[in-house]
């Protein structure tokens, strides 16, 4: 492989460091291999949510977030569920531990319509973390 390599820094929480540097020691990796990997992995996946997709679809978004993060983040979640009604017809609120929760929320609807919304809440720094699960609503599914 013959690439230029350019050097950067990042700041991340030690909580996050920690953990980690455990992952990677365990599985033998450096930092940098084990960032390289996460990145890729992190382009792949968002450039599948950036696809236009057409057609009628069903799934889920699921959301692990920090409502301490952020005074009201529970409450512009509700909002923007409101704002799309049409799409979400519910949501399951689940404390995971004394800060962070998991919110599923399951989509039906227009499928462009849903992946422009998990782009909004990908880019919500209260987020940790966002999975889009969708699959074809058709008539019939045989």
């Amino acid at each position: 492989m013959n690439e230029n390599f350019q050097r950067f820094s990042v700041s991340l929480p030690k909580r996050l460091l920690e953990e980690f540097d455990q992952v990677i020691k365990k599985l033998g990796m450096s930092r940098s291999d084990a960032i390289r990997k996460a990145m890729r992995d992190y382009i792949i996946r968002n450039t599948k949510l950036l696809t236009p997709m057409e057609g009628i679809v069903v799934g889920s978004i699921t959301l692990i977030l920090d409502h301490e993060q952020k005074h009201g983040i529970l409450d512009e979640l509700n909002e923007l569920q409101h704002q799309h009604l049409e799409i979400i017809n519910a949501s399951l609120h689940i404390h995971l531990n004394e800060t962070d929760c998991m919110l599923v929320l399951p989509v039906r609807g227009n499928a462009q319509k849903i992946k422009d919304l998990s782009i909004t809440l990908q880019a919500m720094p209260e987020i940790k973390e966002l999975k889009l699960t969708l699959v074809s609503a058709g008539e019939k599914l045989e």
